[in-house]
């Protein structure tokens, strides 16, 4: 076999196998899509045992988000705490180890979603 032959055996192999992951990525975010349909719309982790012994775990992280116009109507006269920086952000493991009162007059700027969900096969 000459290199030129190999080299379009090679490529046609490259595009079988190119053709084949882009319909299993379809396929699995179509398989995704329905197993989220099937479970709470929570931030959550949940375990689905698979006949094979296997499993699959999916995860819905929560998503935090700040409101700045909030926080800064909140701290416009006042100072802001060790949580909040100057640009209005708010560091989440130093909001969660602010005492109780910081956290309560911050919470009206936060939102609390459901982040993009993973799913691991084990």
């Amino acid at each position: 076999m000459t290199k030129e032959e190999r080299l379009k055996e090679l490529a046609a192999s490259y595009k079988e196998c190119e053709e084949k992951l882009t319909y299993y990525k379809d396929e699995l975010g179509f398989l995704k899509a329905h197993i989220l349909a099937e479970l709470p719309e929570e931030p959550n982790e949940h375990i689905i045992e698979i006949d094979d012994g296997h499993s699959i775990t999916v995860r819905i992280p929560e998503k935090w988000s700040w409101d700045k116009k909030i926080l800064k109507d909140i701290f416009e006269t006042a100072a802001t705490p060790d949580c909040v920086n100057t640009s209005f952000t708010v560091d989440r493991k130093k909001f969660e180890a602010s005492p109780q009162e910081v956290q309560n007059q911050l919470r009206d700027a936060l939102t609390i979603e459901c982040g993009a969900a993973t799913i691991k096969v084990s």
